[in-house]
């Protein structure tokens, strides 16, 4: 037997749009493509996360998404209207924020074979849950997905980001102090000022550095990039065998 054994005592707190699920890009990039805008999904996603970062700034007024993705994308300003138009016609047809990001995932799994606990902190309409389920990204106990310890759903638990009782909720979820916790997000506004109100370290989750404040908050490009910010295992002496 070693003389230590590892407690699992550290908690990771994940938003779930833009960081396990994103856009559907094979849906939303034809949308501002007969606009003239980009036509590859890579594109799309690049434009997608620079209006998300324009319209949920760390400092300033927040703005339309809705209006900046077609901007972004590169729709021509005497298109821009109509792009806006069907692009929020298309968003309102069902959540478009349904597509799993296969590194994310690997990620995740990655930190729950590890031991880390895992909660699942998402601002939404009580169909998360399945939502993840579906997407084969993670779930509560068994399914094709990643098992994490908890999934928390705002319109479930009753409090919207960033009220820090969300935040504390899901640490309540996983029996983890905020001291042992981090939590990753990719709005400041929702998930970075949110967390740190309830004492949790705030990671933003931003794959192309788009943050106008890059100095105020730690930042990561992937998911498997937070591992840097988990606090490092609590170890404890083993009781020698009687």
């Amino acid at each position: 037997m070693s003389s230590a054994e590892f407690a699992s005592s550290t908690a990771l707190l994940v938003d779930v749009g833009g960081v396990l699920l994103l856009p559907n890009a094979a849906l939303l990039t034809p949308v501002v493509a007969r606009h003239g805008g980009v036509d590859t999904e890579e594109e799309f996603l690049r434009a997608h996360y620079a209006a998300h970062n324009a319209a949920f700034p760390a400092r300033g007024e927040l703005r339309d998404y809705y209006e900046l993705l077609p901007r972004f994308a590169g729709v021509p300003a005497e298109r821009l209207p109509a792009a806006v138009e069907d692009y929020r016609a298309v968003s309102r047809t069902r959540n478009m924020w349904h597509a799993p990001d296969p590194a994310s995932r690997a990620a995740l799994a990655e930190f729950t074979g590890e031991g880390v606990r895992v909660a699942i902190v998402s601002q939404a309409d009580g169909r998360i849950a399945q939502m993840l389920r579906e997407a084969a990204m993670c779930q509560e106990g068994e399914g094709l997905g990643v098992a994490v310890d908890a999934v928390l759903d705002s319109a479930v638990v009753g409090y919207d980001k960033p009220d820090p009782r969300f935040f504390r909720a899901a640490l309540d979820a996983v029996g983890v102090t905020c001291d042992r916790a981090v939590h990753v997000g990719d709005t400041v506004p929702a998930d970075v000022r949110g967390a740190q109100a309830a004492d949790i370290l705030a990671v933003h989750y931003d794959p192309y550095a788009d943050c106008d404040a890059p100095g105020d908050h730690e930042h990561v490009r992937t998911l498997a990039e937070v591992r840097a910010f988990l606090p490092a295992p609590v170890r404890y002496p083993s009781r020698a065998a009687g």
